[in-house]
């Protein structure tokens, strides 16, 4: 009766949350407190947002990418996906504090910079895990 139900259904699963919330995040959220709230209230709201935000999704990333080292015809994927936990965590613990640090202190130009890094880092994990999910469902 659950014969469709393998690990590799799980991972997908998993899978498809991180790349839907990713999208979902970037392409709808984000843009959507910007254009509804004040950036005095916008920016401080996101800022305390992304911290959860990177740290549910290193997570979740963590789960199909330890499903997926028990099987050795997984392992690039599984790999993958940890790369990809383990920069959502660093974005969280590193990354982040400094972007905030400069923005308070008025380093406008370093932030700014930070932030152009970030936003390439995520579109960087955004493609591995599309790429991911693309090759687990062939």
């Amino acid at each position: 009766m659950t014969d469709w139900l393998t690990l590799h259904v799980v991972s997908l699963v998993f899978i498809a949350a991180v790349f839907g919330g990713m999208i979902f995040f970037m392409a709808v959220f984000a843009p959507s407190v910007f254009r509804f709230l004040p950036r005095d209230v916008a920016a401080p709201f996101m800022r305390s947002l992304f911290p959860v935000y990177f740290l549910v999704l290193g997570i979740v990333c963590l789960i199909p990418s330890g499903v997926l080292f028990t099987v050795a015809s997984y392992r690039p994927e599984a790999i993958a996906m940890l790369a990809v936990a383990i920069l959502f965590f660093l974005q969280r613990g590193v990354l982040l504090p400094i972007l905030n640090r400069s923005r308070e202190a008025g380093r406008d130009r370093r932030a700014s910079a930070l932030h152009r890094l970030s936003v390439i880092v995520h579109l960087g994990q955004w493609v591995v895990v599309a790429v991911t999910l693309v090759r687990l469902s062939a």
